[in-house]
């Protein structure tokens, strides 16, 4: 008996070792999605992190007007430098992607660095409509604040990317996929046609989205809502 009772100890002790080892597998590999899970997340935003631009070389209009800057500077609505400013209910981290893009577009258009924080001082709350960004208001703000044209309101991505054409920087509101991402209600930026005839937009959420080359077709097929644009 004694025989077998040492066998049985050491069969159950093995199963004990088995289990552990396989319980030290299972959280490492969880512990590795998390952290990959984590990384993605931070790669999203890492560029603009530190001064609120592109790490990359910037964008040149070699075509620009004397309003223009011919830089076209990438803020990211999630940037610590703004992204816990109040803004409407919350912040420019989790509403701000209209204010945003504004930002970006008078920085381009005026040749003055205008952030996110300082454009929100700026407005205040005069360009929410129900606590969210009013992108006519918005453009409303920038013609008669910086003599700027605006446009009214518009739809269709066709009539948009024209308008672009014609030199006018579009915000363009949009709900589902754009690029790798998923959106319920978000503002972007369409800025520039190249002659080629793709186009470059910035995502105030996404860097990814921001330094991608869009050709028509790609545009066309996102569910762009409505339009509204400024130019200089």
């Amino acid at each position: 008996m004694k025989p077998r009772s040492a066998a049985s100890l050491r069969l159950a002790v093995a199963a004990l070792l088995g289990f552990a080892v396989g319980m030290c597998i299972w959280f490492g590999l969880t512990v590795s999605h998390v952290n990959d899970d984590v990384n993605a997340t931070a790669q999203t935003y890492k560029q603009g992190y530190s001064d609120g631009y592109i790490a990359a070389f910037p964008v040149y209009d070699n075509a620009k007007t004397s309003a223009k800057s011919g830089y076209m500077p990438l803020f990211l609505q999630k940037d610590p430098q703004w992204a816990n400013v109040t803004y409407s209910d919350e912040t420019i981290g989790t509403y701000g992607c209209g204010l945003t893009s504004a930002a970006m577009a008078l920085s381009y258009l005026t040749s003055k660095e205008i952030t996110p924080d300082l454009l929100a001082a700026f407005v205040g709350e005069s360009c929410l409509t129900d606590r969210v960004n009013d992108m006519a208001k918005f453009s409303d703000y920038l013609a008669k604040t910086y003599h700027l044209q605006a446009r009214d309101t518009f739809w269709g991505t066709a009539e948009a990317l024209n308008a672009v054409d014609d030199g006018w920087v579009v915000f363009a509101g949009v709900s589902g996929a754009l690029g790798e991402r998923s959106y319920g209600s978000h503002v972007v930026m369409i800025w520039r046609s190249n002659s080629d005839g793709t186009y470059l937009l910035r995502d105030p959420d996404d860097s990814a989205n921001s330094i991608k080359t869009w050709t028509k077709d790609e545009l066309l097929s996102v569910e762009f809502m409505q339009f509204d644009a400024v130019r200089g």
